[in-house]
């Protein structure tokens, strides 16, 4: 017997008529159910075909060896989770036609996938893209100060499109910025990220604005608040010229900031207080780029690490 046509009980086809003519779901996805049900009750046959017969006696246990057997068997927790997704709406289904009263489900952890790992431009790179805004115009001056700014700080783009000039301490070298949950933090940038926005804010007093504490850190070529989007498509114009088969965005810049730090031995707290982490296990994530980075080193420079070529 073909495996889309596996019996899976009359409940449980129920259920895709139910998603087919009620819920309208597309072919694809009712096909995508139907074999998650069918490997739900293959799954059945062997641990309790009883619960089969009566879906009362599934509980949470039976759900959570169900999905110890699919890693077991190599499935990732994406779809371990994705069949987790299809019982518990198939479970709702019958608490909705009143076979159920509680969902077995209602309990069971969803399987946390990888995060994937950023993949970030070196350091060469960077100093490259630094190089790309003209030096001699008041839009080159604004870009460079603000991907000078990104990279010094990690600062989000809400945080950056949010500042003003007030925000700012040359003395001190230190911007203020309110991230999530408005939250403020001082974050320090260097003498180069100084420069560059010297250099721009220069350019603006040059043409006649006064510099209030009050005015948008940067403008638009119309004197208004640069908006989101234009500095996504700025920073993106700049890095797909050093940077190829990567997310181009600003948040890149932030994930550079993070990896190389901790490349060069920052503390990993402090990294996670410059980029307004509330939890530590979001700033982690980098420290697997580093050791990834640091894993391909030894093993290119090392001489033990190919293993000895005369015993």
């Amino acid at each position: 017997m073909p495996v889309d046509q596996a019996p899976i009980g009359r409940l449980a086809e129920d259920f895709l008529a139910y998603l087919i003519n009620e819920r309208l779901y597309s072919p694809l996805t009712v096909k995508a159910y139907r074999k998650d049900l069918q490997d739900w009750h293959r799954f059945l046959s062997h641990y309790d075909a009883g619960m089969q017969a009566q879906p009362r006696r599934i509980d949470r246990m039976a759900l959570r060896h169900f999905m110890g057997a699919l890693q077991e068997g190599g499935l990732g927790a994406r779809s371990v989770a994705r069949k987790l997704a299809a019982l518990k709406s198939y479970f709702k289904y019958l608490i909705r036609i009143e076979i159920l009263s509680a969902s077995p489900a209602a309990d069971v952890l969803t399987p946390r996938s990888e995060r994937p790992l950023p993949d970030v431009p070196g350091e060469a790179e960077i100093s490259r893209l630094m190089e790309l805004p003209p030096g001699d115009t008041a839009i080159g001056l604004r870009d460079r100060a603000i991907l000078e700014l990104f990279y010094a700080t990690g600062m989000r783009l809400a945080e950056l499109t949010g500042l003003h000039i007030g925000d700012l301490s040359f003395t001190r070298e230190t911007v203020r910025v309110v991230g999530k949950g408005n939250r403020e933090r001082l974050l320090v940038f260097g003498e180069q990220t100084a420069r560059a926005l010297g250099r721009y804010l220069q350019s603006r007093r040059q043409g006649g604005e006064e510099l209030t504490a009050g005015r948008p850190l940067f403008l638009s070529r119309s004197g208004k608040a640069l908006s989101r989007r234009m500095v996504q498509l700025r920073v993106k114009h700049y890095l797909e010229q050093v940077s190829e088969g990567r997310h181009l965005s600003p948040h890149l810049l932030r994930h550079s900031m993070a990896t190389h730090l901790l490349d060069r031995g920052a503390d990993l707290r402090a990294v996670q207080e410059m980029l307004g982490h509330a939890s530590l296990s979001s700033t982690q994530i980098y420290t697997h780029v580093s050791v990834e980075r640091l894993g391909r080193v030894y093993r290119q420079a090392h001489p033990h690490a190919q293993g000895a070529e005369n015993d």
